[in-house]
């Protein structure tokens, strides 16, 4: 009989097989060769989920190593078969010239609990096996888990959205084309707010604009990197690198306009345009920067409740400072003087940006 099922389905002749197994059924239903080729037929039928649950099942069970053989040979059919389906997929995906340019493809947290269940279907979609897929799962902050052509990238994410993975992919030219304000200081808050801005020596101006075309903030701190001097437990001195405090940024995303507006407490000039200290208007008696920051902070606080605001820059950044060659096109826009530049700088734009576009896809 098990000869007979296995030349119908050899032949493509599914329904005989299928009845030859259903008039198996109270005889030799808990015989492991039964189970085979009621995996076999599954696969044949194109149902290679269950298929590979039905192969992997009775892995556990059986202790024939001819059956072990024909069972890890199925497995290895349907992992073929689906790495074809994949490189067909992306092939197709990327034969469209402007799917060559460079994209970006980021992960958004996945919810512990879910993580398990995800990460088997992240595991599929990136061919790689569900331990290494629930490592790569973010838990709390995005996750810059590839860059290439944007047409590959897109698939990934239409495939990961199909399973309840959040993601999202962008491609650089988008990136490098959102303009970002330096502001250095604000004219006034009515009845518009008017803000003074400068890109470099040659380009600056003023620019308006009401709290409504505000679609969401992004904050972070960026470290401030000072060289210094030590005395190692030998005596000898010796030169390192560390953190000597934090710059505080904001930026406010203006979709309509494709303008981002870059609050930074290294630029922002505190003493010119509107006083920001409610208690007394006199410039000379503002506080310290910490709390003049503070003061600036509370405008839009008070001007944008309910909007967005991006605060897992650290985390990202984390992720983003692996692609260094990513980096390396990304103009930072954070004009402050340091001794040398740092990626932390090109990373919080990429955040930034990247956030600036993911608004706008789901416009």
């Amino acid at each position: 009989m098990y000869k007979a099922i296995a030349d119908a389905i050899d032949s493509q002749d599914l329904a005989t097989a299928e009845q030859l197994l259903a008039a198996m059924e109270g005889e030799s239903w808990e015989n492991p060769m039964t189970a085979y080729y009621q995996a076999r037929l599954a696969e044949a039928q194109g149902n290679l989920d269950e298929a590979e649950q039905k192969f992997r099942q009775l892995l556990t069970t059986s202790h024939s190593p001819q059956l072990v053989a024909k069972i890890r040979a199925g497995l290895g059919r349907i992992q073929a078969h689906r790495q074809a389906e994949y490189q067909a997929a992306i092939e197709d995906a990327k034969a469209d010239p402007e799917a060559q340019s460079v994209g970006i493809f980021v992960l958004e947290p996945v919810p512990p609990a879910e993580k398990q269940a995800k990460a088997v279907q992240f595991g599929k979609i990136m061919a790689i096996d569900p331990y290494t897929a629930r490592l790569q799962l973010p838990s709390r902050a995005w996750r810059l888990y590839r860059t290439g052509a944007i047409g590959e990238l897109n698939h990934y994410h239409q495939q990961c959205q199909a399973a309840g993975i959040p993601s999202f992919s962008v491609a650089l030219a988008d990136i490098l084309a959102v303009k970002v304000f330096p502001i250095f200081h604000i004219e006034s808050l009515s009845p518009e707010v008017t803000v003074t801005y400068r890109i470099s020596r040659e380009e600056e101006g003023t620019f308006s604009f009401s709290w409504q075309d505000v679609s969401q903030m992004v904050e972070g701190l960026l470290p401030i990197f000072e060289e210094c001097v030590d005395v190692n437990m030998r005596g000898k001195i010796q030169r390192k690198t560390e953190i000597l405090d934090y710059a505080h940024i904001c930026d406010l995303h203006l979709p309509q306009q494709q303008i981002i507006l870059r609050f930074c407490d290294q630029i922002y000039e505190f003493t010119r345009g509107i006083s920001l200290d409610t208690a007394n208007s006199s410039k000379e008696k503002q506080g310290t920067s910490h709390q003049q920051w503070q003061q600036l902070s509370r405008i839009w606080q008070t001007n944008l409740p309910g909007k967005p605001v991006w605060k897992e820059f650290k985390a990202f950044a984390e992720t983003a400072l692996d692609f260094q060659e990513l980096l390396k096109s990304v103009e930072p826009h954070i004009p402050f003087l340091r001794r040398e530049d740092t990626n932390w700088d090109r990373a919080f734009h990429l955040y930034s940006t990247l956030a600036f576009c993911r608004d706008r896809r789901l416009e």
